[in-house]
């Protein structure tokens, strides 16, 4: 009999083990699931923030093109169709697309060329000199 006694001791907590093991499982899962969803809203909402900034960007410079086309060269009028046409074919709805990172990449340096080309870069990235000068104003 002392050997039930001991064995049954050795099966509850066995058994608390295994009951933890699959609550632990569980709650993890859930809470795995709302961050996981928390994160993805975040990084969706400053995916297409950032395409919406490169789209509308490409949308004024084609309203200014049309009233100063002698201000856009060539070579910046071409980069604003590429711009252009990766901001339209970029997959906002399949996040499992494994071309959104490169594309997010192409869009990034094209909208840094044109802009350099149209000579507003420095507006959209001020330089850190100018900025540090300005801090130390008084």
């Amino acid at each position: 009999m002392s050997a039930d006694v001991f064995e049954s001791a050795v099966d509850l907590e066995e058994t608390h083990f295994a009951e933890g093991h699959q609550q632990g499982l569980e709650i993890g899962t859930k809470a795995g699931v709302i961050e996981g969803r928390e994160l993805g809203l975040q990084k969706g909402w400053e995916i297409g923030q950032e395409v919406g900034f490169y789209a509308g960007c490409v949308q004024m410079w084609r309203q200014l093109q049309k009233r100063a086309p002698a201000a856009f060269p060539h070579r910046a009028d071409k980069g604003m169709t590429t711009l252009e046409t990766l901001t339209k074919t970029f997959p906002l709805t399949d996040p499992k697309d494994e071309r959104m990172q490169s594309m997010m990449e192409d869009m990034r340096g094209k909208f840094k060329a044109v802009a350099a080309m149209l000579g507003v870069l420095e507006d959209y990235f001020p330089s850190q000199k100018s900025s540090a000068a300005e801090s130390l104003a008084f």
